[in-house]
């Protein structure tokens, strides 16, 4: 038997030794030892849990931070699960998923519908039921690409009948977020998965970084802030690099702010790094896009936590029903057939016993949910089974979504 639980500020250094061993081994012994004197705000974020052996032996750490987002027009909780480590004497006894299983089930106490995860590699979370929650590409290219940013932003601005007379870039810093946080609203307004960024996160997790802090440059009037910048600058081997961790602007002018000032810096940097949006325009406004190198990259993981419980918060914009069988192995309360009515925008979900029109397992059925792609396409992926019917039915019950976990934890 095995004991999940909150750690104790004495197991800190615990927590410490396992999450370095797991994710920074090469940095060497020394730095697992643990001085709480040393502990910044930062590692104060979320809490921490650990997995047990029944004489007190710790087996496997954990972090979750208590994010809120929205879903298809309802406000939920989503826990994000970071930092699972288990030290390599501990490991293949199936300790992380018995950690999994208990960080669900508290997720399932707390009435979340949902959860997500960064994870150090798909295919392991991905048996245990999280599935790809957005896709995002990173753009490299030489600062000179960047060079048409100015000129149209101007030619946007003209043609909004704004003036640039007044607007600047200055340096921000932790006691501007409220300023940074309105921009980031403003851009991801309609957005759902997105975190509710609070002070704390803002001044630990945006202004602040693990080793060095990041230059964070804004964009607007006095009055108003309508883009902002968030970038460090790496030594590469093909000179230095200015890394954009991100970029947000309140309208199309101010998102080319942000370019033509990331153009700026090629006196000092030989490539910039941008971290975009699948769907991003950046292509097709650079003169030439052979100047841009595009990867696509897989993004973070999302699961539902209550198979019922998530059905029924959101809204829905068509009238349908269906039958879904659900397979989860990992919370059994999913593991069963559930019909879905749905009248006047609520769902209305019931176990049920029979044949079902849909089969499908938990990963699948979360993306249907967040809109990460239509029915039709996650039948090819995934091991959603149905006819053309009941894909139909799922694809207007569940259309195409905008939604995407945009902070790293």
């Amino acid at each position: 038997m095995t004991e999940y639980r909150p750690l104790t500020d004495d197991e800190a250094a615990t927590f410490h030794e396992f999450v370095t061993y797991a994710f920074r081994p090469q940095a060497g012994p020394e730095s697992m030892e643990y001085d709480p004197e040393e502990a910044d705000e930062r590692d104060r974020l979320g809490v921490k849990r650990g997995l047990f052996a029944d004489d007190g032996e710790p087996l496997a750490v954990c972090r979750h931070y208590w994010f809120e987002t929205s879903l298809r027009g309802a406000t939920v909780e989503m826990p994000g699960l970071s930092a699972v480590a288990s030290p390599p004497e501990h490991r293949r006894g199936g300790n992380v998923r018995r950690m999994l299983e208990a960080s669900v089930e508290e997720y399932h106490e707390r009435g979340a519908p949902i959860c997500t995860l960064w994870p150090f590699e798909y295919g392991f979370y991905r048996q245990y039921g999280w599935e790809t929650a957005n896709r995002y590409v990173d753009i490299s290219c030489p600062p000179a690409a960047l060079a048409f940013a100015a000129e149209a932003a101007d030619a946007a601005a003209e043609r909004a009948g704004r003036t640039a007379e007044d607007t600047r870039w200055r340096r921000l810093d932790a006691d501007d977020w409220a300023e940074a946080d309105a921009v980031y609203r403003a851009d991801t307004a309609g957005m759902d998965l997105t975190v509710d960024r609070d002070e704390d996160w803002w001044r630990h997790r945006r202004f602040t970084g693990w080793e060095d802090d990041p230059f964070v440059y804004g964009w607007g009037t006095d009055d108003e802030l309508r883009a902002y910048v968030i970038y460090e600058v790496n030594e590469g081997e093909d000179g230095r690099e200015l890394d954009v961790w991100e970029h947000r602007a309140r309208d199309h002018e101010a998102y080319l702010r942000c370019l033509a000032f990331c153009r700026d810096h090629d006196s000092q940097v030989s490539t910039v790094t941008l971290h975009e949006q699948r769907g991003t325009d950046l292509p097709d406004l650079v003169d030439d896009r052979d100047d841009l190198d595009v990867e696509l990259q897989g993004g973070p993981m999302v699961r539902i936590v209550d198979v019922a419980d998530a059905l029924e918060t959101v809204a829905y914009g068509a009238d349908g029903t269906v039958t879904v069988d659900v397979s989860d192995g990992l919370a059994p309360w999913n593991d069963d057939t559930f019909s879905v009515d749905v009248s006047a925008g609520s769902g209305t979900v019931h176990r049920v016993e029979g044949d079902a029109d849909a089969e499908l397992d938990v990963g699948a059925l979360t993306q249907l949910l967040v809109g990460y792609a239509p029915a039709g396409s996650l039948a090819k992926t995934t091991d959603l089974t149905a006819d053309d019917e009941t894909l139909a039915t799922l694809d207007r019950l569940f259309p195409e979504n905008d939604a995407a976990v945009l902070d790293f934890f």
